[in-house]
């Protein structure tokens, strides 16, 4: 009796860990979409508007994040955890403005090119993919006034492949910026197989 009540308190524990894991681990098959959304500072007045917005609005810095020196720095923070997706672990990524200029960017429905790319067999691969809007009025400009940045949550990714993971960030022209580089685990299926995406409508510009 004594053993079945400890293989029964073994088993239960097991479950109880596992449906724990389960519950807080992004662990996907396939390459996610981007989902970096921002509040502009300033209107795009060359835009021609009619394009989807957003409530991240930038916060001014007060040296929270303990940067030093003027630029723009992408920062993921691992000491600080969030949830995302309403179930998952995850951490707190910024983009912050210490330049003495407006930051520039691109943006589709305020989307801003902003992707997961992780260090596997010695090269830098993407595990997210920007989709494409075909409608023109999508696109439009956001901007960044120095002293402020913007904050996400982004997944904690598990899974079978260690890896070094960071951001990239577009600037327009060829030039990118990028984040500091964590340790994480993500699944092969993730540099290829996409997400996908239910168009809402005929009149919705996504497709994937």
């Amino acid at each position: 009796m004594r053993k079945f009540h400890f293989l029964l308190l073994v088993t239960c524990f097991v479950m109880s860990y596992s449906y724990g894991q389960d519950s807080t681990s992004f662990n996907v098959k396939y390459k996610l979409r981007g989902n970096m959304y921002v509040k502009s500072s300033i209107i795009d007045s060359t835009a021609f508007g009619g394009f989807g917005g957003s409530s991240n609005t930038p916060k001014v810095y007060s040296d929270t994040l303990n940067l030093r020196g003027e630029g723009v720095y992408l920062y993921l923070d691992t000491t600080k955890t969030t949830t995302v997706y309403k179930q998952y672990e995850g951490y707190k990524f910024y983009i912050v403005n210490l330049s003495d200029s407006i930051l520039k960017l691109s943006a589709s429905d305020s989307r801003i090119s902003c992707v997961a790319e992780v260090l596997y067999n010695g090269e830098w691969k993407k595990i997210e993919y920007l989709p494409s809007s075909g409608c023109g009025n999508s696109y439009h400009k956001v901007f960044l006034d120095n002293n402020q940045y913007w904050e996400f949550d982004v997944p904690k990714f598990n899974g079978t492949e260690p890896v070094q993971l960071r951001y990239k960030l577009a600037l327009g022209g060829g030039k990118y910026l990028y984040s500091n580089a964590i340790h994480a685990s993500i699944n092969k299926e993730q540099f290829g197989t996409k997400q996908g995406y239910k168009p809402n409508g005929i009149m919705d510009p996504y497709k994937d």
